[in-house]
């Protein structure tokens, strides 16, 4: 601990504690999550890069404020955060490395978020869910009678389900009344950093209604047409949530009345900020991948409905941005947001990412991949926005969503 630093891949962002501000370092891994006061992360933490010595910290800190003594300060802060593994050390990774053994053995990828981001009694869930369906901002409860009339696919958002369910049911009042699919096709959103830009798994996924199957069989067919190894990746699935919390839907629209297989692909992002610096190696991955889930749903000849779960916009001062979030501000967002959603309701794959390209992304549009992947992929002759929202915190920052149907 000579030399502290932190682990890769958290999520650091502000919060505030009774007026008092902190940083709060959440783990993907899904350890406890730990809160540094603001001036000790700004001075101390801050210098926990593996580069930077204790004594090194303390120096800073004397120059910057005068005070010497404060080697208390700081081994009470790695040990805070060694304490909830945040640290790169041997205790992190054994912890890690136990993690993705049990993960590897295992045939099913647990729920991760039953009883935080939502209910994890079924039948509290259900009533959570129909609430999302009934609410002021919600579509109606779905009509017993399916009219089966050729749904390809849906936006539906991966924000928590408390902060965005209302939109989420949109998605699946749709897909109740006019899908009569039989595999959904889910494309998630791979919030971890990885190697590839594309993540399979072959695990089933439980939820509180009991466990949905991925289609194995669709798997293997898919992952024999193309080189690259799409599983290489597959640990990060274990608590990702985009596509997690689509599978709660799904479950709950059909529980034990309809047999049905997921196929869960996870896309990671890609050329997003400009498109003339996309590497050779992505591209062709992209070309390669899409060629091949085509092929493959061709050669299925199954029903399919695809899902793209995904968000929006990700701007204010959790995201590093500095403006105020006032009404105004939230309009242009929203203006924003809806003139980029056009071009995905035109089916327009160019324009649709032109218009994420031309201020490199400043929007942060974190379903850029799936959206994008969703549009070279469906065979769909029209599309229309159901649903479009917005989700402020009291970090002044923001996070927009939507629900869109494909035919």
């Amino acid at each position: 601990m000579e030399n502290p630093k932190l682990r890769q891949q958290l999520d650091a962002f502000p919060h505030e504690v009774s007026g008092e501000q902190y940083v709060c370092f959440r783990d993907p891994f899904n350890t406890r999550n730990s809160f540094v006061p603001r001036a000790v992360f700004d001075n101390i933490v801050y210098y926990f890069d593996g580069n930077h010595s204790i004594t090194d910290i303390q120096k800073i800190y004397t120059q910057r404020f005068g005070e010497s003594d404060i080697q208390d300060m700081i081994k009470q802060a790695i040990a805070e955060l060694d304490k909830n593994l945040l640290l790169d050390n041997t205790r992190s990774r054994d912890f890690i490395k136990k993690l993705k053994e049990d993960f590897r053995n295992s045939t099913i990828r647990k729920d991760a978020h039953a009883g935080t981001a939502y209910e994890a009694d079924k039948d509290k869930l259900k009533a959570q869910l129909d609430g999302f369906f009934t609410s002021a901002e919600g579509p109606g409860m779905p009509s017993e009678l399916n009219q089966a009339n050729g749904l390809k696919g849906v936006i539906a958002p991966h924000i928590d389900l408390g902060c965005g369910g209302p939109c989420f049911a949109w998605a699946y009042k749709e897909i109740a009344e006019s899908s009569d699919a039989e595999l959904f096709i889910i494309l998630g959103i791979a919030h971890t950093g990885t190697n590839n830009l594309f993540v399979l798994t072959d695990k089933n996924f439980e939820t509180p209604f009991g466990n949905v199957k991925t289609d194995k069989g669709f798997l293997n067919s898919l992952r024999k047409k193309g080189k690259t190894d799409y599983f290489e990746d597959e640990f990060v699935h274990r608590d990702e949530h985009s596509i997690g919390f689509q599978t709660v839907f799904l479950k709950y629209l059909y529980g034990q009345k309809k047999n049905f297989n997921i196929v869960p692909i996870l896309c990671s992002s890609f050329g997003e900020a400009d498109k003339n610096e996309t590497d050779s190696r992505q591209a062709y991955q992209f070309k390669e991948f899409v060629s091949s889930l085509k092929e493959t749903i061709k050669e299925s000849k199954k029903k399919i409905c695809i899902i793209a779960s995904v968000d929006l916009a990700h701007v204010g001062s959790r995201f590093g941005d500095t403006e105020l979030q006032d009404d105004a501000y939230l309009d242009t967002l929203r203006s924003d947001d809806i003139n980029m959603l056009k071009y995905v309701e035109n089916l327009d794959v160019d324009g649709f990412n032109n218009s994420v390209q031309k201020d490199h992304n400043s929007r942060k549009i974190c379903g850029y991949p799936a959206i994008n992947t969703l549009l070279n992929v469906i065979d769909a002759s029209e599309s229309k926005l159901l649903k479009y929202s917005q989700y402020a915190d009291d970090t002044n920052s923001t996070v927009s969503f939507a629900s869109m149907s494909f035919y």
